[in-house]
């Protein structure tokens, strides 16, 4: 079990990694890396990085049917902007992105083509709490909340971190949330948090169906997208959840903060 990190490779080379070679971006040969060993051209770092291991271990006599697994590997969405100029979000969102289809589309490395190691991705939420650099605390794909960093760019993959190349996401009421604590976060929409929910109101575009996760999803939505989708702005105290399917039923709900009704 490896935890491999192509990151750190790039922060603690002082240069010698391109950018673009530790997140599977295409380079020009002249920048590829090659084993002066074996000639192996390696076109990103983590199949250099893997490769090394089956070295080592090829080198301490272990038997080559010894499966390795990827326990651990990402990028940070967020760091110290003069110490870690590399964790972003679109850098984080462009290595987890290209990394999937790297191992599904174009399985092994160019040691051991077509034997792809498992690889799991470091990690499902952001830790908050802990301590050290600021990046430490930013490896998530979501928020404490439930709520999305970012939106994972994998064509042809289904679900929400998935098949979104333009970002739309909605708010609309959890399904497993109260129906008192939907009602009291729709309450605070509508009024302290001074979304227009005038289309939901009795003969109005939006005011059917009349019923609460209806007219609550509505409020959270317009809510959300006039906070610009900032994390946490569809929390609603669990009220509220991102979705990528578009809820539009009979109101039409766009990826903006106007809305416009079907029928």
């Amino acid at each position: 079990m490896l935890n491999l990190y192509p990151y750190y490779s790039l922060m603690q080379s002082s240069g010698v990694v391109p950018v673009d070679n530790a997140m599977f971006k295409p380079l020009p040969p002249s920048l590829e890396m090659v084993d002066p060993n074996t000639l192996l051209h390696y076109t990103n770092v983590f199949d250099a990085m893997l490769d090394a291991v089956y070295v080592a271990l090829k080198n301490l006599n272990v038997s080559a049917g010894i499966p390795v697994l990827v326990t651990e590997t990402g990028w940070p969405s967020y760091g110290d902007r003069k110490e870690e100029p590399y964790a972003s979000k679109d850098n984080a969102n462009t290595y987890n992105s290209n990394l999937i289809k790297h191992v599904t589309e174009k399985p092994g490395t160019p040691m051991r083509p077509g034997a792809q190691a498992s690889v799991y991705i470091y990690e499902l939420f952001n830790e908050d709490l802990r301590p050290g650099p600021a990046s430490e605390a930013n490896w998530g794909l979501f928020h404490g909340n439930g709520t999305p960093v970012y939106l994972l760019h994998v064509t042809g993959k289904d679900g929400f971190l998935g098949n979104d190349t333009t970002d739309r996401t909605f708010c609309i009421a959890a399904d497993d949330a109260d129906e008192k604590a939907v009602q009291a976060a729709m309450d605070w929409a509508c009024g302290p948090g001074r979304s227009d929910c005038t289309a939901i109101q009795p003969g109005e575009g939006c005011y059917e169906p009349n019923d609460v996760r209806s007219h609550a999803s509505f409020a959270f939505n317009t809510y959300y997208q006039s906070q610009g989708k900032a994390g946490g702005s569809c929390y609603f105290q669990g009220a509220g959840m991102v979705t990528t399917t578009d809820p539009s039923e009979y109101c039409h709900f766009l990826n903006s903060d106007a809305y416009t009704p079907t029928r």
